[in-house]
């Protein structure tokens, strides 16, 4: 009964959770488990009922209460201990240092690893969120400096990692990061290293090239090329679909198998394209282009990087608040491009402006304080003084 198999036990029934905590409590103190254990009230949820029955080959019910049988080789304590560490049970050894001196030691530690990130490892200790992690969390301080080099991997993993990669990288489990506590302080360094972006998951890890799930990870692209698979075959379904008017999906194992791609018919530039409906305008007036969804995840990012080394350029065309221009930004450091934004000045969009509500406009100010060498500084100025344009305000504007 090893980590992955509880883990894999929560996974199938995460409800069950409450039951399993009440079994694990008893082997915390390395005790053998009760012959006869009790588990809790009868659940209501038939799924967590089924759970359990498959998992304890049967459970009955007695005076509203639900309990099992255990065999002796079930009742050793030691079966139970990855699941005391999953639920975050273990206590913290006698004498410890209090959790406030501990963060302040592993902050300390991660300068002496990482001296680059001085800087940025100071921004750490104001987080609150960091200091009840470690008020709550015996392993905290292990924790933390194994995703703060899952941060800096990140940063030379250029086509993109799985959740489960950077798990079994950092912490030698496929599914530390996939859900729970790890993942959520994953999530909690990656928006303080964005400058306190509120991305959501999907959106935050597109931006680092994480893929949360790579066969729902894809890139929709409607262009004239082919591809060359890794054993050395040139397919050309792509530049098929672009005859017939059709835009092409490319799941992630597509685009990070693939070792080369060449254009069918000429084309020089490609229209990247934030939003979908302006995307299918693309599509039907028969441009080369590419939909980001959005933040650009790795499938994006890749595929640009290779139609980058045919020589093609980019026009990037978006929304004109903080989140269009830094999705332009990292569309920029994959492919040379060139921004499409009307100005907003002129007298025919000033009607179709939107204002920044107080949250936005606080963000912007923020980022704007922050990131003095931002690409886009001076656009996001004028954003502050005049409103924002949707991408869509624009659709009948777009040469």
């Amino acid at each position: 009964m090893t980590t992955s198999f509880w883990q894999e036990q929560l996974d199938r029934c995460p409800a069950m959770r409450p039951w399993l905590r009440r079994a694990a409590r008893h082997a915390v103190a390395g005790a053998a488990l009760p012959a006869t254990l009790t588990l809790g009230a009868v659940p209501q949820d038939k799924a967590v009922r089924q759970a359990l029955d498959a998992l304890f080959g049967g459970c009955r019910e007695e005076n509203g209460r639900l309990k099992v049988r255990l065999d002796e080789p079930m009742r050793r304590p030691e079966l139970w201990q990855p699941l005391v560490a999953l639920l975050d049970l273990t206590p913290p050894p006698k004498n410890a240092e209090p959790p406030d001196a501990l963060f302040s030691q592993t902050l300390r530690r991660l300068k002496v690893l990482h001296p680059d990130d001085s800087a940025f490892i100071d921004t750490l200790r104001r987080s609150d969120q960091l200091r009840r992690y470690f008020k709550t969390a015996p392993a905290a301080s292990d924790d933390l400096v194994a995703l703060f080099d899952a941060l800096v991997s990140l940063r030379t993993t250029p086509a993109g990692i799985t959740l489960s990669e950077l798990g079994a990288k950092c912490f030698n489990d496929s599914k530390a990061l996939r859900n729970g506590t790890r993942r959520m302080q994953l999530e909690h360094l990656l928006r303080m290293q964005a400058d306190g972006a509120d991305d959501d998951a999907t959106s935050l890890f597109s931006a680092y090239g994480i893929i949360e799930n790579p066969y729902t990870t894809h890139v929709v692209v409607f262009a004239p090329f082919a591809y060359r698979t890794h054993e050395g075959e040139w397919l050309d379904w792509p530049h098929r679909l672009w005859l017939r008017g059709e835009a092409a999906i490319l799941s992630w194992k597509t685009v990070r198998a693939l070792t080369a791609v060449r254009f069918e018919e000429p084309c020089r530039t490609l229209v990247t394209s934030e939003n979908a409906a302006p995307f299918h305008r693309l599509v039907e007036t028969r441009r080369a282009a590419l939909y980001t969804e959005g933040y650009p995840n790795a499938a994006v990012k890749t595929l640009l990087r290779h139609f980058a080394q045919t020589g093609l350029d980019c026009i990037h065309w978006g929304d004109t608040d903080l989140d269009g221009y830094r999705i332009a930004e990292q569309v920029a450091r994959n492919i040379p491009m060139r921004m499409y934004a009307p100005p907003a000045a002129e007298d025919h969009l000033r009607g179709h402006l939107l204002r920044l509500s107080p949250e936005q406009r606080q963000r912007t100010e923020q980022f704007l304080r922050t990131n003095p060498a931002f690409p886009y500084f001076a656009e996001l100025r004028q954003t502050l003084t005049h409103g924002w344009l949707e991408q869509e305000q624009t659709i009948d504007l777009f040469p």
